[in-house]
């Protein structure tokens, strides 16, 4: 047995961790995050005990005589797609998987999920991801950035969202500017009645002072 080779083997038990295949008298080990391009919780969501499977061996352990093997790897890689099924600009389609403080996962197809970032659930503000989704939820979503190498793609929900208008700025209320106007007649007409000033006659001429 050696790393790269593909064998043929039995499933012999399931576990939290992975599966346990018997490869002709030798057992390996699938471990659940080998199982599927998909995230699972159980391998029982793939597998079955007594099923036979072909697998690829990837790690020899020859002190310890454990042998790591890899199952996904022999299915078509969703992610070899992706670049072109989810253009950067595109509108798609997916279920809310998992939500996380930073945002929402978003399944896109088997092995393919998204991020939806806080920021881009919506206009303004969003203190957690689930006051905008919930788990399970369909949603239309904008591709924002696609990392292949990386098995990552941004998504967009405030995106496709119409922007929220300006308020307008509130009507004057007529009678208030009646009132304005009429106060503001009333001081002109006060300020045209008011007499002093330096030009202003005092009154003493009429005693005789200048004054």
């Amino acid at each position: 047995l050696a790393p790269g080779q593909i064998h043929e083997g039995i499933v012999r038990s399931l576990r939290d961790f992975g599966a346990f295949v018997d490869l002709g008298g030798i057992d390996g080990m699938v471990h659940v995050s080998q199982l599927s391009w998909e995230r699972i919780k159980h391998p029982s969501e793939v597998l079955e005990v007594g099923q036979t499977i072909k697998v690829r061996i990837e790690k020899v352990d020859q002190e310890s005589g454990k042998i790591a093997l890899v199952y996904r790897d022999l299915a078509d890689n969703p992610w070899d797609s992706v670049s072109s099924k989810y253009a950067i600009g595109s509108t798609v389609s997916g279920k809310v998987t998992k939500l996380m403080q930073f945002g929402a996962f978003v399944r896109l197809e088997a092995g393919v999920e998204g991020l939806i970032h806080i920021s881009e659930m919506g206009h303004g503000r969003v203190n957690r991801a689930g006051d905008v989704v919930s788990e399970g939820q369909e949603v239309e979503v904008k591709v924002l950035a696609v990392d292949v190498s990386a098995q990552r793609i941004g998504l967009s929900l405030k995106a496709l969202m119409p922007k929220p208008e300006k308020p307008k700025p509130s009507e004057p209320d007529p009678a208030e500017v009646a009132a304005a106007a009429e106060a503001k007649r009333k001081r002109e007409e006060q300020a045209k009645h008011l007499k002093g000033g330096v030009s202003a006659p005092s009154g003493g001429e009429k005693f005789g002072l200048k004054w």
